[in-house]
């Protein structure tokens, strides 16, 4: 009886197989994927023990990324840490709490894990942002010197960190020298030198703005000039060869004499009022860059809808933040967070995916939930701690590189004017060495986490502690930044299981995700051959339910996610 019972079974096992086989085959669904229902059901009554102890987080090593991939943390200084209680962070505090984001071990797990670095502008400027340069080749003062900044490069290259810096090229400081010479010379009659850097006009009066674009009065004759943004910050002509050349120049300082890593390209739209023509002036940049260092890692902005950020991976830059994830309204925390449409958002990331790299091969995602110029995530999520944690779930494990802003992973919120979006990291709710207490115009400074850093570290529940595992398991298994996307559905009538499968260098994971509550869901080998888990995160660490997979069917604790290899 026992041997007609067990060929019975393994006669329906090898039938679903082949109707799995034939749907994924020949079969056609309207988003093409591969579609497993959890009534066709092939389990084993034996349990699975490859399933690591505490999800991997501990136990499984990886090694440091040596390309482009990265996990990256969007910094301002001015904000992050004051080593010299002046008021304003520096470089010397930046460098003090560069452990926190890698101690360059690998087998520790007390680090973020963070292994890319975006700093937000630290050239000299007037102002608190500077997004408005005076000097191309220098470190702003208030921040500390240029030795400093080698400093910092120098001990975040020891821990596997990369450092790119933002480049604010369309536009400079009215009070940049090469400003102050072209008005000098529109006084004196002249138009062939530095007054051919910017977009001047000669009108008898104001000329209309086009646009994005305002003009402005230069002060002499009736020449006005162009600016997008503000009055202070005139655009330059990037057309012209002489600007060209001092650019390339500076790029030359940077990447060949102080050796970071890339480029932020601010405001690229901008570069000029035809899109078309802002392509090519990425691509000149980019071409030459890669000239000077052949690894540089380039990403734009380009705040516009997708259709046309995915235009701008034709210049060959390697990305561009994709604004269409971010914010309130994005995909992350419409679809994924708030409606809890997994299946849903993975459908929109291959279909992202498939666009960009389309446009160029090369291309890498950009994926973020909010920046320097946003509403925080915190507040649009409620400060609902969950959502929190499942939107971090949901954008960084996907391919390409995720940019995370400071304070993002203990719950900082801030939206409004600029300067209340950019408030001082919170290191401690009871210690405030390093905390910088004022931000010129805003308003919110003393809003703050629940937790702070100290406090986050010390709480096995906290935001803080999921971020570094959903990080490290981005780290462990490098297939899921690097790899092919395809997305897997599980159970057609539980949209809050989302799968997908990434393959890299012949190597292949299953991710899935469930936002929602416990869910049991048939993963069939035939859908991808797979010898156990590989690593799981359950978002609530005080919830007693476990992952399970016995054969081929796995229990996933409600908010959680599991990595099949």
């Amino acid at each position: 009886m026992k041997k007609r019972l067990l060929a019975l079974t393994l006669c329906a096992a090898m039938l679903v197989s082949a109707v799995l086989t034939g749907c994924q085959n020949g079969g056609t669904t309207e988003s093409n994927n591969s579609v497993v229902s959890n009534t066709e059901s092939a389990a084993s009554s034996s349990s699975d023990s490859s399933i690591p102890e505490d999800g991997g987080f501990k136990t499984i090593s990886y090694e440091a990324s040596k390309d482009k991939y990265r996990n990256y943390y969007e910094i301002f200084v001015y904000s992050f840490c004051d080593s010299d209680g002046d008021g304003i962070g520096d470089f010397k505090g930046l460098t003090s709490k560069l452990d926190y984001l890698n101690d360059g071990d690998p087998k520790t797990t007390d680090d973020l894990g963070i292994d890319g670095i975006w700093l937000m502008p630290i050239m000299p400027s007037g102002s608190y942002h500077k997004y408005d340069v005076d000097n191309y080749k220098d470190i702003d003062k208030s921040y500390g010197t240029l030795e400093d900044f080698k400093t910092f490069l120098s001990e975040a290259h020891k821990r596997g960190i990369n450092v790119i810096i933002d480049f604010v090229i369309n536009h400079t400081s009215n009070t940049n020298e090469w400003f102050k010479k072209a008005k000098e010379e529109l006084k004196e009659g002249k138009t062939d030198g530095y007054a051919q850097y910017y977009n001047f006009v000669q009108s008898a009066s104001k000329p209309a703005d086009v646009g994005a674009s305002s003009y402005y009065y230069a002060g002499t004759k009736g020449w006005y000039y162009e600016s997008a943004f503000a009055q202070n910050m005139p655009d330059l002509n990037l057309k012209n060869e002489k600007v060209r050349k001092e650019i390339e120049g500076i790029c030359d300082f940077w990447l060949k004499d102080i050796g970071i890593d890339g480029f932020r390209l601010d405001a690229a739209y901008h570069y000029d009022q035809n899109s078309n023509e802002s392509i090519n002036d990425i691509k000149w940049l980019y071409d030459y860059c890669k000239s000077i260092k052949d690894d540089v890692y380039m990403v734009g902005e380009v705040w516009m809808g997708g259709n046309v950020i995915s235009d701008f991976y034709k210049s060959g830059a390697d990305s561009f933040f994709n604004f269409d994830m971010q914010g309130t309204s994005g995909q992350v925390a419409t679809k994924a967070v708030n409606l809890k449409n997994v299946k849903g958002y993975y459908d929109y990331v291959k279909s992202w995916v498939d666009t960009i790299t389309e446009n160029n091969s090369k291309a890498i995602s950009a994926p973020f939930i909010s920046n320097h110029d946003t509403a925080r995530s915190a507040g649009f999520l409620t400060r609902n701690t969950q959502k929190e944690k499942n939107a971090a779930m949901a954008y960084l494990l996907t391919p390409g590189n995720p940019f995370i802003y400071y304070g993002e992973e203990i719950g900082m919120t801030g939206s409004g004017e600029d300067p209340d979006k950019r408030t001082g990291m919170v290191w401690s709710l009871s210690d405030n060495t390093g905390y910088v207490a004022s931000i010129p115009g805003a308003t919110t400074n003393t809003e703050k986490p629940e937790e702070g850093v100290a406090e986050a570290q010390k709480n096995e529940n906290s935001l803080l502690n999921l971020y570094k595992k959903v990080i490290r398991l981005k780290l462990q298994n490098p297939e899921i930044a690097r790899g092919t996307f395809t997305p897997v559905t599980l159970d057609e009538n539980n949209k809050a299981v989302g799968a997908f499968i990434s393959e890299y260098n012949g190597s292949k994971v299953m991710v899935i995700l469930n936002l929602s509550d416990k869910a049991t869901v048939t993963v069939p080998k035939s859908a991808m051959s797979y010898s156990g888990v590989r690593g799981y995160i359950v978002s609530d660490t005080t919830n007693t339910e476990k992952v399970e997979l016995n054969g081929e069917q796995l229990t996933i604790p409600a908010n959680s996610v599991v990595v099949l290899k």
